[in-house]
């Protein structure tokens, strides 16, 4: 071929922008006609590594001892190959990759000669008929999975407008999913089909054959009914809760009537049946108000889904963390009101030190808690030079508790030089740059060339990409940014910036109420297997953080109350620093694992190099077998797994 090297750089651009290819025989590019400048293993392989394959020289003619053809895509049950035949060395690089022809010489030699990945394949025109001449390959059939994908991955389609909060629900479970904005004529290849801003009932023909057929169709709609309600109820069903859980929401819910004979999923406080599934044919639809299609519910969506489902794994992330935010901290010698009804005559100095400090160490060891300390040197306001530590040095706690935290089993992350957010509307860049500097070259005469800080927490869960740039700048080992999840204007997702970088919202915080903080747990739990705990050591005269003016005494039972919980009802649960969260996390949205079906079995991939053990939630409606991971913990209806190695199976018995 003239040029051959410009064609494969095409071709490579050609899928690298979305598109797929399927080779027939070979690329047709190996040489130059011009007779130099012929593409060598690299030009080659820059196309053949995107469809998972890798290939190296070694042309030669066998016969083949044996040929196996992959069973889905096999059209011929006899398979004679008794002529010699082509063979080169194509090999398998990725979890994404299959065989669909593989041949076996007399030596013990294995060659594929027909791969198929998520991106396209190749198929030797030797190996696509037999000797009878008869096409062994169901072509149709590849050429559809080409297009339109493997119809063994679990995958959802999602009909209607764009909608954010599903869009990162679904994001957030790693299933795979596509977005149209009509039925489209082929969706068997669904497990689930979610329609967004639906009616009910359904009049679609394709949808209603589609659930006749056994499948599964989620509604998500207005309704017909409107009510103020003040508590969602959680059928055990749906996802395992502490005994009374409630789910508190206090607004008017519009919401579709239940049809009879309907199973109730979320209901209301007054027993209205909120979220509802029927059946229909052998399937089924799902009914889940839109009004509830909020942040804050989007694992009671995504559960209320996968309970109902006959089999699925959803990959979680199984770590969480408590962060004792503004701490080590300055303090001023105040005799506060809050501290000294119940304390005596002591200061705000010796309330954190010698009350707080020693009954949150004794705390982690009661618990096995392993904190994260973040460490705040200042209070001042100050965004332009002078930058001075003299809130620091007016509080010699501060040091003193530094040099422990060094010596101990807990983290220290950083809120940077005061308590201003690190954002493009309160810092100039030269500012930020200097501020950040000063506190790098403070922290390394106070803390030693050995501390390296891994952490950051956003002043009031405040920070922009600007702020997070800046940051790395003089930070480059930062690995965790900590925000907020209720944050709208905000880095407030779990997501990782800069391929490096993991923003860690906070889910929940403070001493009480018990159930609020068991509640926005329970419904992080729901949706990512994790939740993120901060404390500050002042929330006790914190006048938002303690509005019914308790005791400490009353909030550190409050707090033992919470982790009791925490740890009785979900005891699969690992606690990390923030940095080995983080780490877990980072693992989690970037080496995402291939969840395949068969039927009624479930295969999970995690390619050779990632991070194990990765963790699931496991739901099937009958006994199974596991192999390549086990049972953690189990709820009856809710198992929760480890994979332990790079291939899991669950088979239903």
């Amino acid at each position: 071929m003239k040029e051959a090297k410009k064609y494969l750089e095409k071709l490579t651009y050609f899928v690298l922008n979305g598109g797929k290819i399927l080779i027939i025989n070979n690329l047709g590019a190996t040489m130059d006609t011009s007779g130099s400048n012929h593409p060598g293993l690299p030009e080659i392989n820059s196309l053949y590594n995107l469809l998972g394959i890798s290939y190296s020289f070694g042309w030669r003619k066998i016969t083949p001892d044996s040929v196996t053809v992959n069973k889905n895509y096999s059209l011929s049950e006899t398979l004679r190959f008794e002529k010699k035949r082509d063979v080169e060395r194509f090999a398998l690089i990725s979890p994404y990759s299959e065989s669909l022809v593989r041949v076996n010489d007399s030596e013990g030699n294995v060659y594929d000669m027909a791969v198929l990945s998520n991106l396209g394949g190749i198929i030797s025109y030797n190996y696509l008929f037999n000797d009878e001449g008869k096409i062994i390959i169901d072509l149709s059939k590849l050429f559809s999975t080409i297009l339109f994908g493997n119809d063994d991955t679990f995958r959802f389609l999602v009909v209607g407008p764009e909608n954010y909060d599903l869009k990162k629900a679904l994001d957030y479970t790693l299933f795979r999913y596509d977005w149209k904005s009509s039925v489209p004529s082929t969706i068997s290849i669904y497990d689930v089909v979610i329609l967004m801003n639906a009616e009910f009932p359904i009049t679609d023909k394709t949808l209603l054959e589609y659930i006749s057929n056994g499948r599964n169709v989620v509604c998500i709609g207005k309704g017909n009914v409107q009510k103020f309600v003040q508590e969602l109820r959680i059928d055990s069903k749906v996802f395992p809760t502490p005994p009374n859980f409630r789910i508190s929401i206090r607004k008017n819910l519009t919401f579709q009537r239940s049809v009879e004979n309907a199973v109730i999923l979320v209901s209301s406080n007054q027993n209205d049946a909120i979220v509802w599934k029927t059946n229909f044919g052998s399937g089924q639809v799902i009914y889940y108000p839109i009004d509830l299609m909020k942040k804050e519910y989007r694992g009671l969506f995504i559960q209320s889904v996968l309970s109902q489902l006959p089999m699925s794994v959803q990959p979680i992330i199984n770590s969480w963390s408590l962060y004792l935010d503004d701490f080590p901290l300055p303090a001023y010698s105040r005799k506060i009101d809050k501290i000294v009804r119940e304390f005596g005559e002591i200061t705000d100095n010796e309330f954190y030190y010698n009350v707080w400090w020693p009954m949150m160490k004794q705390l982690a060891k009661e618990f096995g808690i392993k904190y994260t300390t973040i460490f705040v040197p200042n209070y001042n306001a100050s965004v332009s030079w002078p930058f001075s530590f003299q809130e620091y040095t007016n509080t010699p706690e501060q040091l003193t508790a530094l040099k422990e935290l060094l010596n101990s089993s807990y983290e220290i992350g950083l809120h940077g030089y005061n308590h201003i957010p690190l954002t493009a509307e309160r810092w100039t860049t030269e500012q930020l740059d200097v501020a950040l500097s000063i506190l790098k070259i403070f922290l390394r005469n106070t803390l030693g060339e050995d501390y390296v800080p891994y952490v950051y927490v956003a002043p009031d869960n405040i920070i922009d990409l600007f702020g997070v740039e800046r940051l790395l700048k003089v930070f480059p080992s930062i690995k965790v940014v900590g925000t907020t999840y209720r944050g709208t204007n905000t880095l407030s997702e779990f997501e990782v910036l800069f391929d490096k970088v993991v923003i860690i919202p906070r889910t929940t915080y403070g001493y009480y109420p018990t159930d609020t903080l068991i509640t926005n747990s329970v419904l992080s739990l729901m949706s990512l297997g994790t939740y993120q705990y901060f404390l500050h050591p002042d929330d006790l005269f914190s006048n938002d953080r303690n509005p019914e003016e308790k005791l400490w005494i009353e909030m550190y039972a409050n707090l033992k109350e919470f982790l009791s919980t925490m740890k009785q009802y979900y005891p699969f649960l690992k606690n990390h620093w923030a940095l080995e969260s983080g780490d877990i996390i980072l693992n989690f949205f970037k080496e995402k694992p291939l969840i395949q079906r068969e039927k009624q079995n479930l295969r999970v991939i995690v390619p050779i190099g990632f991070q194990l053990p990765r963790y699931y939630y496991l739901r099937t409606n009958g006994p199974f077998t596991i192999s390549g991971g086990r049972i953690v913990y189990s709820y009856g209806n809710l198992i929760v797994i480890e994979q332990t190695e790079n291939k899991m199976e669950i088979t239903k018995k």
